[in-house]
């Protein structure tokens, strides 16, 4: 049986895609202000169909709920979208660039990050 490279290559890149997601969560969890991250839509959805279906084994793992990573093909740059709600009488301007900057510094590993932080509410 022989290997099929881009198979492989496209493990790593969810292997490395879920890394980036776990630590750009625990980042900006870690930041003062914030209450937690909102899941999406599709991750609201993910997680229905999760618990209805059986999870098959080879499938992929649990996705982090309100982080986005995604991969620009041509130039390889990483792109981490948060949304996050914020606990009331925090600045969100404060709170943005916190996160912003927690999350570059937990994925400094990688050469080229880009953070984009989007807050969806207050409590």
């Amino acid at each position: 049986m022989t290997a099929d490279p881009l198979r492989d290559r496209g493990r790593d890149q969810d292997g490395e895609r879920d890394r980036l997601a776990e630590a750009a969560a625990e980042a900006a969890e870690g930041v003062p202000g914030v209450a937690f991250l909102r899941p999406g839509v599709v991750d609201l959805l993910r997680t229905r169909v999760a618990d209805r279906a059986p999870r098959l084994a080879t499938g992929p793992g649990p996705r982090t709920q309100g982080v986005r990573v995604s991969r620009d093909s041509t130039t390889g740059t990483w792109h981490i979208d948060l949304r996050l709600v914020l606990h009331r009488g925090h600045r969100a301007l404060d709170v943005t660039r916190a996160v912003h900057t927690a999350t570059l510094a937990a994925t400094r590993a990688e050469p080229s990050v880009s953070v984009r932080v989007t807050v969806t509410g207050v409590v």
